[in-house]
């Protein structure tokens, strides 16, 4: 704006310059207190605040830098005032802050019609105003997804509400794109970024009896002889395998995701046998910065981390375990996609048991749920266990009958609800002794204690 005051003393607005507003029509209000900066003739400036009053006409200056060694310019007619904002403003400034804890963890529909919400209304303690968006990667691959690039689990980029902070999202209707995405929601006042990540999991119940074996194995008996476990990383980019003969997991990369033909070993490993030496389940949680070993000998899950996901290399045990309910002949262990259930199958006695962790995926903070469920009538040696994503399903590996068992939950990652679908699925002519069960890219991969060998089964 001009002015209509000459000298060192208060401020008095004119006129808008071409193109601006008045102070006031860019809504300041008496007894603001604004940023400003003037510009006068011979490249003078001044940068101060100053109190708003008279109908936002006139500022009442206080000076914090000038041409003239930091006093108040001695205004001319020339001069113009605008409202700025200098690096002093930027000092101090904090990220907008969270009104409540974003959930860190959220299933996708499977059907790719009904939105699942996350909010993450954030507020800014200076007031100005917060604007989301969003970007994406899934754990082991360098991609960055955004609207531009939608990761493979949405069917459409996320829809969201600027004044609630509420993000939209569907799931893809493709089984096909199942898998785990890491959600990264960003609120930002302009200047600085809070960002909150959540694992979405998109998942598709697999119906075994529509199961065939592919012809396509890969051999691990350069590693280990009798397996017991096996588990993928989200992008089905890598793998890996622990057995009793060498008490260590081995890790391999698969240069397409979840075909096993593809897979070579990586030469890296981590020996399990100071904690256990009859390991006999391997599971990671969604993003490979935890990894837990199920040991028959002690009866007890081990913790470990890994500073970089999926990196067997970066992982060393977190002097954390928890000792089973029955403490013996436990086989198989799974975890709810949130990491605040497991189960683990007692082969002693047949049945499915439930644990719950406070907090998710540490194992130091879980107690018995005192909730099982009998899978006796399927088979008498229960040996591998894994859900959906959404905890709807479950499938039990036995060795007695060389067979994997299919469940309905009526009630998510809730064992006291299952019940026995009648659908199963023989593995017998690939391999006896089954042990080690996953799913993941539309397939079902089997290995075991009499084989050194992974099957890779389509659905």
């Amino acid at each position: 704006m001009t002015i209509s005051s000459t000298g060192t003393g208060n401020i008095t607005l004119a006129a808008a310059d071409t193109g601006y507003q008045t102070f006031a029509q860019a809504g300041i209000s008496d007894n603001d207190v604004i940023r400003y900066i003037v510009e006068d003739a011979s490249n003078a400036w001044e940068i101060g605040t100053a109190v708003v009053s008279n109908s936002s006409t006139v500022l009442a200056r206080t000076v914090e830098e000038s041409s003239s060694g930091g006093s108040a310019l001695n205004l001319t007619s020339a001069a113009k005032v605008f409202v700025g904002i200098t690096a002093k403003d930027l000092d101090g400034n904090v990220a907008p802050q969270f009104l409540t804890t974003p959930p860190t963890s959220l299933a996708l529909s499977n059907d790719g019609s009904t939105a699942v919400t996350l909010n993450v209304k954030a507020y800014d303690e200076q007031g100005f105003p917060v604007a989301y968006t969003w970007d994406a990667n899934i754990a082991g691959s360098n991609t960055i997804y955004d609207a531009s690039s939608l990761p493979p689990q949405f069917a459409s980029a996320p829809s969201i509400n600027q004044s609630t902070g509420v993000f939209s999202i569907i799931g893809s209707s493709s089984s096909s794109n199942g898998g785990t995405v890491n959600f990264r929601a960003k609120a930002s006042d302009g200047v600085k970024v809070a960002t909150h990540v959540a694992s979405l999991s998109l998942s598709f119940a697999f119906d075994i009896a529509n199961a065939t074996y592919n012809n396509v194995s890969f051999s691990i008996a350069s590693q280990e002889a009798n397996a017991t476990s096996l588990a993928f990383n989200s992008a089905g980019t890598k793998m890996y395998v622990v057995g009793y003969s060498s008490d260590t997991v081995f890790q391999y990369s698969l240069s397409t995701a979840f075909d096993v033909s593809t897979a070579s070993y990586d030469n890296v490993s981590l020996s399990v046998s100071s904690q256990d030496s009859d390991p006999n389940e391997l599971c990671f949680n969604s993003t490979g910065t935890k990894m837990f070993i199920l040991g028959q000998d002690n009866g007890a899950v081990f913790q470990y981390s890994l500073s970089t996901g999926f990196d067997l290399s970066t992982a060393s045990y977190d002097n954390v375990s928890f000792t089973l309910q029955a403490n013996s002949y436990e086989l198989g262990l799974a975890f709810s996609t949130n990491g605040t259930r497991f189960f683990v199958v007692n082969s002693s006695n047949d049945l499915v048991e439930q644990y719950s962790c406070s907090t998710g995926f540490d194992v130091s903070t879980a107690s018995f749920d005192s909730k099982s469920f009998s899978v006796a009538s399927q088979d008498g040696d229960p040996s591998a266990l894994a859900f959906n994503g959404s905890g709807t399903k479950m499938y039990m590996l036995g060795y007695a009958n060389d067979t994997v068992f299919q469940y309905g939950l009526s009630t998510a990652f809730d064992v006291s609800t299952a019940s026995y679908d009648s659908v199963s699925f023989s593995v017998g002519t690939q391999l006896s002794r089954p042990q080690g069960l996953a799913f993941g890219g539309n397939k079902m991969f089997l290995t075991g204690r009499s084989s050194d060998k992974v099957f890779e089964y389509d659905l």
